[in-house]
């Protein structure tokens, strides 16, 4: 960004993971003239960082996305290059807070987990959807759980009883075949199968 500067260039600066702005403030107010680029696929987040920003936000341009659609934020931009990017990978807090959306396994909600709710499937759907080889690979690859295949099983025959639709009944069937030794070394035995559907 010093480099932009001194080159008398308006410097850019990509934020991947805008959140709820923290970063980009500090950023903006860091550096007088810098133009950021807030990437985020949570349309909530977006709202919430320009309010956030207030007269900051004249230097913000938002992109509702992804944080591996750089190029096409910087097209919508019409920005060429960039001086700096940051990235804050994970789910914010706020997220995790907002019960309704349905991300946490320590209270019942709605089964949701969409960080882009204008997104079409929501954890309910996938758990509803996907057939049990493909729940078995996501729970396993995505999140690292060496339980996927009774988990998985599990899911299935619990949505035939009745549709999973809420944290706490997807809980209750990953409770039903996790080994109580397994969350003593673990943490919570939801933790990974939940990091897996976000």
């Amino acid at each position: 960004v010093q480099a932009a500067v001194g080159a008398g260039r308006v410097p850019v600066a990509i934020d991947g993971t805008l959140g709820m702005g923290g970063h980009t403030q500090a950023l903006l107010r860091r550096f007088p003239t810098l133009r950021v680029i807030g990437i985020d696929r949570d349309p909530h987040a977006l709202r919430m960082a320009q309010e956030r920003l207030g007269e900051l936000a004249e230097r913000l341009v938002p992109h509702h996305g992804t944080y591996d659609e750089v190029p096409e934020a910087m097209d919508a931009a019409g920005v060429r290059r960039v001086d700096a990017a940051l990235y804050d990978l994970g789910v914010s807090s706020y997220q995790l807070d907002d019960r309704e959306r349905g991300f946490a396994y320590s209270y019942d909600a709605p089964l949701d987990m969409r960080m882009d709710t204008t997104a079409e499937r929501s954890a309910a759907t996938l758990v509803a959807d996907l057939d049990e080889d493909e729940l078995r690979r996501i729970i396993r690859r995505d999140g690292e759980e060496r339980f996927a295949g009774p988990i998985a099983a599990a899911i299935v025959r619990a949505r035939d009883e009745a549709p999973i639709e809420t944290t706490g009944r997807l809980v209750d069937v990953i409770r039903d075949v996790v080994p109580v030794s397994a969350g003593a070394k673990g943490g919570h035995p939801a933790k990974r199968t939940f990091q897996a559907l976000r």
